[in-house]
């Protein structure tokens, strides 16, 4: 019998036959010394109560159970890692597929951001459209670039600092927009350069005109032109080999809206459709509906 059904048994023949009335001749002192012998031993039946469930329990959960409960949870682990590592060798199986498949859909995307480009836009940088925001003096020091698809000018104007007042500021106009080529730009005290601008980089501050007219010699400055120049030739290249090799009617099929201006939309881009009509970013006339897409 184990100590659990052995205590079990004891609170058993309590129950049926508990402790029998002090003698009614027994003094007060009498019965308040045997009372507290009896509440004695039943607390110390009590403990000795718990000391064994306490012990009983203890065998079941470490000596018994415990080790079932880690070999279960053990083979359980293991399990759920065999279908996590199988379904990541599939998943990275197919993930290689995806961007095989893709190569070719990037590849035609970029055709088509290239042909989606406004050959027809003038690039031409006005003197006087590139305002001195300050009111004072303002230098125009020419182009730097100068072909079709890129413009840069040099301008030098006041920036309102009190020591190096003068800034070099570079404004430039590009056909190619920024998910074709990326260009610098960012507030510049000093000018407000006008519509339509692409580039607009501050390139050194200077107490006077004179430091800042040389400006071939400031490191900021190839910095920003001769490695722009090397990003520019490239894409320059890749679009006159796309214009030369495709036409827009070669992907009409994956056209969605066209304008008689000659933009349009693809399957690549999200369209803001309002009444079921695209409008043109460029004319900002309602566009042509090619096909539809869910």
């Amino acid at each position: 019998m184990s100590k659990l059904d052995d205590l079990l048994e004891k609170q058993r023949l309590l129950e049926e036959h508990p402790p029998t009335l002090q003698p009614a001749n027994l003094t007060l002192v009498d019965q308040v010394q045997d009372n507290l012998a009896m509440v004695e031993q039943l607390e110390a039946g009590i403990t000795q109560s718990r000391d064994s469930v306490q012990e009983a329990n203890n065998h079941l959960q470490y000596d018994l159970y415990q080790p079932k409960i880690k070999a279960l949870e053990d083979e359980r682990d293991q399990l759920m890692q065999g279908n996590m590592d199988a379904h990541e060798k599939e998943r990275d199986q197919k993930q290689k597929e995806i961007d095989s498949l893709h190569v070719v859909v990037k590849q035609v995307k970029r055709i088509m951001d290239f042909l989606r480009v406004e050959t027809d836009k003038d690039l031409a940088i006005n003197d006087d459209a590139v305002t001195a925001s300050l009111g004072g003096t303002k230098v125009h020091l020419g182009y730097i670039f100068d072909e079709d698809f890129l413009k840069i000018k040099l301008f030098i104007a006041e920036n309102g600092k009190p020591k190096n007042k003068f800034t070099l500021i570079a404004v430039g106009r590009c056909l190619f927009r920024d998910h074709l080529l990326k260009l610098e730009r960012g507030y510049v005290a000093g000018i407000h350069p006008g519509f339509g601008i692409n580039l607009e980089v501050a390139i050194k501050d200077a107490p006077s005109i004179e430091e800042l007219m040389t400006w071939q010699a400031l490191p900021r400055a190839g910095e920003v032109f001769f490695a722009l120049k090397g990003d520019y030739e490239t894409i320059k290249a890749e679009y006159l080999d796309v214009i030369k090799n495709h036409e827009l009617h070669d992907f009409k099929e994956l056209m969605t809206d066209l304008c008689k201006c000659g933009y349009f939309y693809t399957i690549f881009d999200r369209v803001h459709r309002p009444d079921g009509v695209a409008s043109c970013p460029g004319c900002h006339g309602n566009m042509e509906r090619m096909v539809s897409v869910s």
